[in-house]
Parts: structure tokens; sequence; C-alpha cells
């Protein structure tokens, strides 16, 4: 007998607002930011979005994603 989660709004819509937060912080602080800290700021904050894309396109090449193997087993 296998135990399904509840699809809850958190769960489901976490990550996509939590990237979507960070990146409107990247933005903002290229825009308002006067330099050094806030540039640095701002590269970290419009980085992370695109390391999480590559991260899951390099994990849908090597097979199934993982919401998939989590309902199989």
């Amino acid at each position: 007998m296998t135990r399904r989660r509840r699809s809850t709004f958190a769960g489901q819509w976490g990550w996509p607002i939590g990237l979507a937060v960070l990146t409107l912080f990247g933005l903002l602080s290229a825009l308002i930011g006067e330099g050094g800290v806030w540039w640095w700021l701002s590269w970290a904050a419009l980085a992370m979005p695109l390391l999480v894309i590559v991260h899951h396109l390099r994990r849908a090449r090597q097979g199934r994603p993982h919401h998939a193997r989590a309902r199989s087993s």
C-alpha cells in the first residue's frame, strides 16, 4: 500500500514562486544598486534560476523526471 502526498499550494507552487522572487530581487538589485555588493547579489540571484534549469535539464536527459520516479516506487 503506497501512501501519496497531498498536493498543496506550497508543494506545487513553492519552487516557481521562489525562483520568481529571486529573479525579481536580482533584477531590482541590478537596477537600484550602485555597484559593489549589489552587483554581486544581483549576479548570484540571477544565476540561481539558471542553475536550477541546467540541473533539471541534465536530470531529464538522464532518464525519467523526479516526480515520475516517486510515483512508481
